[in-house]
């Protein structure tokens, strides 16, 4: 796993943080989910094609982040299953690859239910698709809802659905082809006004991200409507991973004030750019003594002048 996917799989497992990013997606950002009510989950992804007969291959793919969420519905007790895929770059076969992890999470659901018949030695009916599948009439699958998550400044120009993918003229073999559609969130598509519907530091990581390819609007937006924001290490980790914010957070830090971290950076750049242009000005005037009056370079930087400090690092330059 690259950093960036280390950095938004740290930031997004966090309950509030994922219960935020849901909330936005399906409820226009009202609290529905609590993150009280999610539980973590393996994000493994391993299933047997069902009517397993012990001679098939197992398939197994790994997820960002997966949770299940008990909630109550008209005074009924709901189960669902919530996954996260974090893209740092645009998937052109994003479609594809929701659709496999959603249907090796249903494969899977059958599976584990025949499992638990067989083990209690309970086949259904005989000769019934009971006994093949070692799932029942009555029996019913979680629901799966995935939810990819773009940490890039760009429009999403891929495919959104699987029909998108593919090449087809017939429209009336195409509308008998069964269709799979991404949930996206895009900081290049949320309008100003929607950031505040999130209510955790998700909205403001996301519209960092969205202004981050322009220098003038992002310091707009700090200086006008964020000027005391304060981003905590694992937003600091996002942003410098995705879109190189360059954020300094000091080891004993739990935050940072965005703004000033911009601005020591700024600061930084400019004094190590101007040591650099001393540096190599002192080396050139050291060198044209040394060459027109044949001294040391010891005897040259006394004559010029130089510390002793700054002679021994610019013997190690020649």
């Amino acid at each position: 796993m690259g950093r960036a996917d280390t950095a938004t799989t740290n930031f997004m497992r966090q309950n509030d943080v994922f219960a935020d990013a849901f909330n936005f997606f399906l409820y226009q950002g009202c609290p529905v989910i609590e993150p009280g009510q999610l539980r973590e989950l393996d994000p493994a992804e391993l299933a047997m094609p069902y009517g397993d007969d012990q001679k098939s291959e197992p398939v197994q793919k790994y997820r960002d982040i997966l949770k299940g969420l008990a909630a109550m519905e008209d005074g009924k007790r709901a189960y669902l299953l919530l996954g996260i895929e974090n893209q740092t770059r645009i998937h052109y076969a994003a479609p594809v690859k929701g659709m496999l992890y959603d249907a090796l999470q249903y494969a899977r659901q059958v599976e584990q239910t025949g499992r638990k018949h067989r083990e209690k030695k309970e086949y259904g009916r005989s000769g019934s698709g009971e006994f093949l599948a070692g799932f029942y009439k009555e029996e019913r699958l979680l629901p799966v809802i995935t939810l990819f998550i773009s940490f890039s400044p760009d429009e999403w120009d891929g495919p959104r659905s699987l029909w998108e993918m593919m090449e087809m003229e017939d429209t009336k073999l195409c509308s008998r082809l069964p269709d799979y559609r991404i949930n996206l969130v895009s900081p290049a598509e949320i309008g100003k006004e929607e950031f505040g519907k999130f209510h955790s530091s998700l909205g403001d990581v996301l519209e960092f991200i969205k202004y981050s390819g322009d220098k003038e609007k992002l310091m707009d937006w700090l200086h006008k409507e964020k000027s005391e924001l304060m981003m905590g290490r694992k937003e600091v980790e996002v942003l410098n991973a995705c879109v190189n914010a360059k954020l300094a957070i000091k080891s004993y830090e739990e935050e940072v004030e965005v703004c000033k971290a911009i601005e020591d950076y700024k600061m930084e750049a400019v004094e190590k750019n101007t040591k650099e242009v001393t540096e190599s000005t002192r080396l050139s005037a050291l060198r044209n003594l040394m060459k027109n009056t044949q001294w040391t370079a010891q005897q040259a930087a006394a004559a010029l002048g130089f510390s002793q400090e700054d002679t021994d690092r610019l013997l190690q330059k020649l």
